[in-house]
């Protein structure tokens, strides 16, 4: 055969087995915010309450040109008064890409009387749940299953009251009651989906609202149980979180722990599109959020 012909039907090949290459070494693209925190109300010093809505509408208008495959919302949708999911609630349902909510702690931060109200309304039920991505798997952890704040049951109060008198006797920072806790039921949940992505080759992210490391004021009651458990995991890659407006990052053991600035906390806007290839998470930070580069380790 001519070298010429050769090079031609070799050119065809590549072209078909392309899309299957590009399949092998898939790339998602997923939306983050977080803290929209909205309330009828003036601002703060430093939070700015009326304009979370108009930040919240630029954000879904940018979002929705993007191409992306999933959308986070990681935590404290409103900050006070049930009335404000009205405001917020039909605004993410104008995003096109399908949008996952996770449970913060300013979520129960209404009246008595609607607390048991909040799971319906925001369908979010007992609010920890899996998505599967093509070969990433997000897990989303519900950080008020022991809490001050939320509806919680005796089991639940038990184990909340077990947790913080070690965080106090231990001195630890993270007790504030604005915090909350991972319950033993979600835990066991959480490690068997962990096992079972390590056996399907899956890549994990965890999402939750409150951080795990570095260890601080504003984590888990239980950050360090968590911390442990996921290090045991090779199928972690990374954790993403809101709940301490400023943002931080840590990388232990290989698991990148991203925390994502409040959209509340900005005059202007903080929100996120992060790409997912087989070696990287690309952030690329919109307003106040910074743009990172980071490997994923092959452990």
């Amino acid at each position: 055969m001519p070298s010429r012909l050769f090079s031609f039907f070799l050119f065809l090949i590549c072209l078909i087995l392309l899309p299957f290459s590009m399949k092998a070494q898939e790339i998602l693209r997923i939306g983050i915010l977080t803290d929209c925190q909205y309330c009828d109300c003036p601002s703060g010093e430093t939070r700015y309450y009326p304009l979370s809505l108009q930040k919240l509408d630029s954000c879904i208008n940018d979002m929705n040109g993007q191409n992306l495959d999933a959308i986070f919302h990681l935590g404290d949708m409103i900050d006070h008064d049930f009335a404000s999911y009205d405001s917020v609630l039909p605004r993410f349902r104008k995003f096109h890409p399908p949008l996952s909510l996770v449970y913060g702690n300013h979520d129960y931060i209404v009246q008595e009387k609607y607390k048991v109200l909040v799971p319906e309304k925001t369908g979010l039920g007992k609010g920890y749940y899996s998505r599967d991505i093509g070969t990433w798997r997000f897990i989303v952890l519900n950080g008020n299953d022991l809490s001050y704040l939320a509806s919680v049951d005796k089991k639940q109060k038990e184990e909340r009251s077990d947790l913080i008198l070690g965080l106090i006797s231990g001195l630890r920072s993270n007790m504030m009651p604005w915090n909350g806790g991972i319950g033993s039921i979600q835990m066991t949940w959480f490690e068997k989906l962990l096992k079972e992505a390590d056996s399907l080759g899956r890549k994990v992210i965890v999402i939750c609202h409150f951080p795990v490391y570095p260890f601080g004021w504003y984590n888990l009651w239980n950050d360090r149980t968590l911390v442990d458990l996921m290090t045991q995991h090779p199928s972690m890659k990374a954790y993403f979180n809101g709940h301490y407006h400023m943002g931080n990052y840590g990388c232990f053991n290989g698991i990148h722990f991203i925390n994502f600035k409040g959209m509340v906390q900005t005059k202007a806007n903080s929100y996120a599109i992060v790409t997912l290839t087989a070696d990287s998470i690309l952030v690329e930070g919109k307003g106040r959020e910074m743009d990172r580069r980071l490997r994923i380790s092959g452990k």
